[in-house]
C-alpha cells in the first residue's frame, strides 16, 4: 500500500481567523513552556530524597530534570534524572529561545542557561570531574532494593566512550548506580546537534562549549552504526535503530567543520550510516522501519518485513530522528518522499488505533502516540511525537515554498491537536490517555515543554518564510 504525503484522516481546514487564534494560543503556551523549561534547568532549590537507596540529591547548576514532579512509580515514575537525550532536545530549545525573545536581558539569561548546561555536560562527560557513587551505596540500600543496583564492576569500567554511551546521570553530577538500559548512543550526538544549532544562530563560542562538541562528534564517529538500545530504551531492543543511525548522521554532516585529521574516517562513518539508514525502508509497506534485525540474511529479513502491516512497523521516534537530524538535502530529510509516506503512516495508524481520536474535532489532526505496539503507561498519545508531526510539517514549508500553504495547515491542524490535548493551564505531561485525554506518566515533562518551543519557533520560521 502507498500512503500519500496529504494525509489519510484529515484535511486542513484552517480559516484565517482561527489560524490567528491558534497563533494567539501558541503564543501563550510558548511563554509557559519556556517557564517550565527554565524551572527544570538548574532545579538546585529541590532535594530528591531515595530512602530505599540512601540516595540525597540535590541538583547542579546547568542539570535538566526530565521532570521535577518527584515520584516514585507511584503511580508516577521516577524521572528526577538528567538524561542525556532529553536534556539535548532541552538544549536545542534553549538555543531557540535564544532567538525567539526580545527583551535583551530575558535573551542574555537564555544565553546563560545554554552555557551552564554546557558546563554540566562537561563534567559528566569526563572521568576526571563526573562524581562516583559513595564506596558504600549497596550497604547503603536496602536489603529488598539492591536487586536494582549495578554492579562494582559495572560502575568501575565507566571510562571512556562507556562514560559517554550512559543514557542519565544523578543531576548533581554523580553516576547513576541503578540499572537501567544500556548502553545508548544517540545522547551525544543529540547534544551535538544542539550545540551546532546554536552556533549556527550566532551562539557565543567558548572553550568549554567547543571542548564538549568536539567530544561528542568524535564519539559519534567512533560509535556510528553500532548497536545500542534505542530512544524509547526497551532493554529487549539492542539493534540497530534508524533513530539512532540517523542522528549520528546528522551531527556528522553538521559537524564537518570540524573533522580536522579525521575528514577520510568522517567520510566512511557517512557512508557507512547512509547505507545502513537505507536497509530500514520497506518497499513493500512505503515505509521506514524503527529497527532492523542484525541477522545476515538480508532477504530473509525483507520476507519478515513484508509480511507485517504498515501500521506494526512505524514508530514515530522516525519522524523525531528526522527533525532532529535536520538533513539539508535528500534521502532522509524531511523533503524525502519517503519520509511524508512514514508520516502518513503514522497518521492513519494512530487516528483508527486511538479512541480520543475517533471523534476529535473537524480540522485537528490525530494524535500521535509512540508504536502501536506501545504499552508504557497505557501506551498513549505523547506530546513529543505529536509536536514532532507539527514540527516536520513546518519545516517541509520552509523547504519547499511551492508547497508551504498546504503544508503549514498540515502543521497547525497538528498544532491544534496539541492544544486540545492541553489543560487550561498549559501544563505538559509526558503522555495523555488515549481513551480519556487525561494526563498519564511523568508530569510536567521538560522534553514535551521542550519540544513545543521548538515547534513554535519552527512556525514562526515557516509563517514568515512565506510572507
Amino acid at each position: 500500500m502507498a500512503w500519500h504525503d496529504s494525509g489519510t484522516s484529515h484535511k486542513p481546514s484552517f480559516s484565517r481567523v482561527e489560524q490567528l487564534e491558534l497563533g494567539t494560543w501558541i503564543t501563550r503556551q510558548t511563554t509557559i513552556s519556556a517557564h517550565h523549561l527554565s524551572r527544570a534547568i538548574s532545579a538546585s532549590g529541590l532535594c530528591r530524597e531515595r530512602v530505599e537507596f540512601g540516595q540525597r540529591v540535590i541538583p547542579a547548576r546547568g542539570s535538566v530534570l526530565a521532570s521535577r514532579v518527584i515520584a516514585n512509580w507511584d503511580p508516577e515514575p521516577d524521572y528526577f534524572f538528567h538524561w542525556v537525550r532529553d536534556a539535548a532536545v532541552a538544549m536545542r530549545a534553549v538555543a531557540d529561545l535564544v532567538k525567539m525573545v526580545e527583551d535583551p536581558a530575558e535573551q542574555q539569561a537564555w544565553h546563560q542557561c545554554f552555557h551552564d548546561m554546557v558546563e554540566f555536560s562537561l563534567a559528566i562527560s569526563r572521568e576526571q570531574l563526573v562524581k562516583q557513587p559513595p564506596a558504600d551505596y549497596r550497604q547503603r540500600t536496602q536489603r529488598n532494593c539492591r536487586r536494582f543496583l549495578r554492579t562494582q564492576t559495572r560502575l568501575n569500567s565507566l571510562h571512556g566512550d562507556k562514560l559517554l554511551a550512559e543514557p542519565r546521570f544523578n543531576p548533581d553530577g554523580s553516576i547513576d548506580f541503578l540499572k537501567w538500559s544500556r548502553p545508548q548512543l544517540d545522547g551525544p550526538a543529540l547534544r551535538a546537534l544542539a550545540c551546532l544549532a546554536y552556533l549556527a544562530d550566532g551562539g557565543t563560542r567558548t572553550p568549554q562549549l567547543l571542548s564538549l562538541l568536539q567530544g561528542d562528534l568524535e564519539f559519534t564517529l567512533r560509535q556510528a552504526g553500532r548497536r545500542s538500545i534505542g530512544p524509547w530504551e526497551e532493554p529487549h531492543e539492542y539493534s540497530h535503530h534508524y533513530h539512532v543511525a540517523l542522528v549520528q548522521l546528522g551531527a556528522l554532516v553538521h559537524g564537518r567543520q570540524f573533522a580536522g585529521a579525521n575528514a577520510m574516517q568522517w567520510q566512511r562513518a557517512e557512508r557507512k550510516l547512509r547505507a545502513g539508514l537505507e536497509l530500514h525502508w520497506s518497499a513493500q509497506q512505503q515505509v521506514f522501519t524503527a529497527i532492523r534485525t542484525t541477522k545476515r540474511n538480508n532477504e530473509s529479513n525483507k520476507m519478515e518485513l513484508e509480511a507485517v502491516g504498515a501500521e506494526q512497523l512505524v514508530d514515530a521516534a522516525i519522524l523525531l530522528a528526522i527533525m532532529e537530524a535536520d538533513l539539508p538535502e535528500l534521502p532522509h530529510s524531511v523533503l524525502d518522499p519517503r519520509a511524508a509516506s512514514t508520516l502518513a503512516a503514522l497518521e492513519h495508524a494512530f487516528s483508527a488505533a486511538f479512541p480520543i481520536n475517533h471523534n476529535r474535532p473537524q480540522g485537528l489532526a490525530p494524535a500521535l502516540g509512540r508504536s502501536l505496539a506501545d504499552n508504557y503507561f497505557g501506551g498513549g498519545a505523547w506530546y513529543a511525537t505529536t509536536l514532532g508531526a507539527a514540527a516536520f510539517c513546518y519545516r517541509h514549508a520552509v523547504a519547499e515554498p511551492g508547497t508551504a500553504a498546504h503544508w503549514l495547515a498540515r502543521g497547525d491542524a497538528w498544532m491544534a491537536t496539541v492544544r486540545w490535548m492541553t489543560p487550561a493551564d498549559g501544563s505538559m505531561s509526558e503522555q495523555v490517555d488515549r481513551a480519556t485525554k487525561q494526563p498519564r506518566s511523568a508530569q510536567h515533562l521538560t522534553w514535551s515543554y521542550a519540544a513545543f518551543v521548538s515547534a513554535a519557533r519552527l512556525r514562526t520560521i515557516a509563517i514568515e518564510s512565506g510572507t
